[in-house]
C-alpha cells in the first residue's frame, strides 16, 4: 500500500465520521474534534504496535530452537 491510498484511506474514514457525528449530534465541534480524536488514536497505535513489539523482542531470550522448527508450532 503506498502513501496514496493511505491518505485516501485516512481522509475518507475523517469524513464520514464527521458526518456521522454531525447527523447524530448537530454539533460542528463534535464533528471536528472526533476524526481528529480517532486521527490521534490510529497514529498512538501504530506507535504501541511498532515500539512494543520491538521491546518484546529485545526482553525476549533467544530460544534453542531444533533446526526443523517451523515457527508455527509443527516440529518435522
Amino acid at each position: 500500500m503506498n502513501v496514496s491510498q493511505v491518505l485516501v484511506g485516512i481522509l475518507t474514514t475523517s469524513c464520514l465520521v464527521s458526518i456521522s457525528i454531525y447527523w447524530a449530534t448537530g454539533s460542528i465541534g463534535w464533528a471536528i474534534i472526533s476524526p481528529i480524536v480517532l486521527q490521534v488514536g490510529y497514529f498512538v497505535y501504530m506507535l504501541w504496535t511498532v515500539y512494543g513489539a520491538e521491546a518484546a523482542e529485545a526482553d525476549a531470550e533467544p530460544e534453542s530452537v531444533g533446526p526443523l522448527d517451523r515457527k508455527d508450532g509443527i516440529w518435522l
